[in-house]
């Protein structure tokens, strides 16, 4: 290497750790300026906070609207995330061992709710769950909810599916298996950690959905994103902060659990 290839090669080794924490930064510190809001002990949101205390995450437990939101949330979020893991695997299932002609289509057709603005898809989904009698009840935001978290459920099983190959569940029909059998036997083991991590991630985003909730859900079920939002239009105080990090928190216990099991299927699927 040359002398100039190699004064480059050092600096590029101290630039990128250092654009690395920069980039880091820029990306956290605005939940890192959320917790430390939550802490203020004064009655309106503030940076840097003059005093600090744990009052607001107290004044949040005594307010009942909070935690029957967070429960509607957990109400809504499990089921929407069960049902995305159910047919988004059967769709996997099928675009990926089906050999269908439209296979590529279906694919683009499944992925689309992950791509398009989520106040359209709640603009088309109201009339019909007015039209159905379902309108502001746990199971439109449920269905809805779904409609949006599949496609995780369906890339990361996809993907699963892809890198384990047909051999082993071919060579379980030779022997006298059937379909069931197979995919009990064969396939769900191959692919259960997959399925585990789209469920997690669609729990995520259901838990994080507001645009559908500002739609479909009514005061008796709606969740927790969507009172933040109505608070935030009528005052603000660091109570939302307290309520944020504790989302905060859930959402990264979600995405450390995500992390593992695929570290736990990698490491199962390496010879």
């Amino acid at each position: 290497m040359t002398p100039r290839g190699d004064a480059l090669a050092r600096a590029m080794r101290v630039l990128l750790p250092c654009f690395t924490v920069l980039v880091l930064l820029y990306l956290t510190l605005p939940s890192i300026l959320i917790v430390l809001m939550s802490l203020s002990d004064q009655t309106y949101l503030t940076f840097p906070p003059p005093g600090w205390s744990l009052r607001w995450y107290r004044t949040m437990t005594e307010d009942t609207s909070w935690p029957q939101a967070a429960l509607n949330s957990f109400v809504v979020g499990v089921p929407a995330a069960a049902l995305s893991v159910v047919l988004g695997t059967q769709a996997a299932l099928a675009l990926t061992r089906g050999r269908l002609r439209f296979a590529a289509i279906a694919s683009a057709c499944i992925v689309a709710p992950m791509l398009l603005p989520h106040v359209i898809m709640a603009i088309g989904l109201y009339p019909v769950m007015l039209d159905l009698g379902l309108l502001r009840s746990y199971t439109a935001a449920i269905l809805a909810h779904a409609v949006v978290a599949l496609p995780l459920v369906f890339i990361i099983v996809s993907a699963s599916l892809r890198g384990y190959g047909e051999s082993l569940e071919l060579a379980a029909m030779v022997c006298g298996a059937g379909p069931c059998a197979t995919f009990r036997h064969i396939t769900f083991p191959m692919i259960r950690m997959s399925m585990a991590v789209g469920g997690l991630l669609a729990f995520a985003t259901s838990f994080d959905e507001l645009m559908l909730s500002l739609f479909l859900t009514g005061p008796g079920t709606r969740t927790l994103p969507r009172l933040i939002w109505e608070q935030m239009n009528a005052y603000l105080t660091p109570t939302i902060a307290a309520v944020a990090t504790l989302v905060l928190v859930l959402s990264l216990v979600l995405l450390g659990a995500a992390a593992l099991l695929q570290r736990g299927r990698i490491e199962g699927s390496a010879p």
